[in-house]
């Protein structure tokens, strides 16, 4: 299950040709992987730049060359072998950093990338863009990072989001989900409908949510930076180019991302053109006030 939020959704949550009412159950299930965390997803409608769409490649592109790693792509489960394989044969020590460009992708081979670079202990290093899962999971889990002049880091929200945008809305995990469908059957069939949309909560809270939540656990940091700015608070700051937000170094700090640098002549979000063109600045106490 892929946690992606509505506003990261447009272009593609029409994007399933199975007939109601028999596409209830499977549409949920394929309907969030097409909604996943992607740039590329989230300019659907508009052009797409070149840095986002080589961002976004499938399968992504890993190389090791000396001490280093490139990563460039998005992360998906059905071709999250190409990483594994490429890295099959590394122990800790032979690798010091993971240069990686990417648009984000399906959260578990996000996890997948984070939970090795961390046991591998490596510097992350950003070229160009790490985004959505990206942002997600493997930049935090560097032993310090990264961001080359003009490049950006950004958020939109994680598997959490579902539940924050619950509490804010006074609505229930379901009701989120079901928000990610299409239209809904009517009459007898919306029965079912609800009751296979609870079964794949379940099995989401169950799963994929609790192993999120093990993750952030084990970098030791709290998640409020990938979560806390979504829904009405992103939508309602965004431009047409709006693809999520962002923070200072000194913010980024602030919220558990310390041994961070970036390597511009001036203040990250200020210097780097994609930060200001891509993301919404966020500070640290408004996040944080916004998880309470």
């Amino acid at each position: 299950m892929i946690a992606a939020s509505g506003f990261a959704c447009k272009g593609n949550l029409a994007d399933t040709d199975m007939p109601m009412p028999t596409r209830s159950f499977t549409a949920l299930r394929r309907v969030a992987a097409l909604a996943a965390f992607t740039v590329v997803a989230s300019v659907a409608q508009g052009a797409k730049p070149p840095e986002l769409l080589a961002a976004s490649a499938d399968p992504p592109v890993v190389e090791v060359r000396g001490d280093t790693v490139y990563y460039t792509g998005g992360f998906r489960n059905a071709t999250s072998h190409v990483f594994d394989a490429a890295v099959a044969n590394l122990r800790r020590g032979q690798v010091t950093r993971i240069v990686i460009r990417s648009g984000g992708g399906e959260t578990v081979a996000g996890r997948n990338v984070g939970r090795w670079v961390r046991d591998m202990a490596l510097v992350v290093e950003v070229d160009q863009i790490c985004f959505s899962s990206c942002a997600d999971y493997v930049f935090p889990a560097g032993r310090a990072r990264v961001i080359r002049s003009g490049a950006f880091v950004g958020w939109h929200g994680n598997e959490r989001q579902f539940v924050v945008l619950a509490e804010r809305r006074g609505t229930t995990v379901e009701q989120e989900f079901m928000k990610l469908l299409p239209a809904p059957p009517t009459g007898p069939e919306l029965d079912r409908f609800r009751s296979d949309v609870a079964r794949e909560v379940k099995q989401w809270r169950e799963g994929p949510f609790v192993d999120e939540q093990a993750f952030y656990r084990s970098l030791g940091i709290d998640d409020a930076f990938t979560v806390c700015a979504v829904g009405d608070v992103l939508d309602s700051r965004s431009t047409a180019d709006t693809l999520g937000w962002g923070f200072s170094i000194a913010d980024m700090a602030r919220l558990g991302l310390a041994n961070t640098v970036y390597l511009g002549d001036g203040a990250y979000e200020q210097d780097s053109a994609l930060f200001r063109k891509y993301l919404v600045p966020i500070t640290a106490a408004e996040c944080k006030s916004l998880m309470k």
